[in-house]
């Protein structure tokens, strides 16, 4: 039995250069299970606006339980 467990945000930042990318995964846990996929982007898209590096995406994480 496939039960959802917990949902996370994930904002990835660029820290490096144009020419040489380094990346850095900021994540929010407790993001209730219902959210819907554009709420999550715009909350993410609002909070990027908070860190001094530029935002390269915004991924929700669904984890799940696969049973035993």
């Amino acid at each position: 039995m496939v039960e959802l467990k917990r949902t996370k945000l994930v904002l990835r930042f660029n820290i490096g250069t144009e020419d040489e990318p380094k990346y850095k995964d900021v994540t929010f846990t407790r993001i209730a299970e219902d959210t819907t996929d554009a709420a999550i982007q715009t909350v993410g898209a609002a909070l990027a606006e908070l860190y001094s590096y530029d935002m390269v995406d915004v991924y929700r994480i669904n984890e799940v339980s696969l049973g035993e």
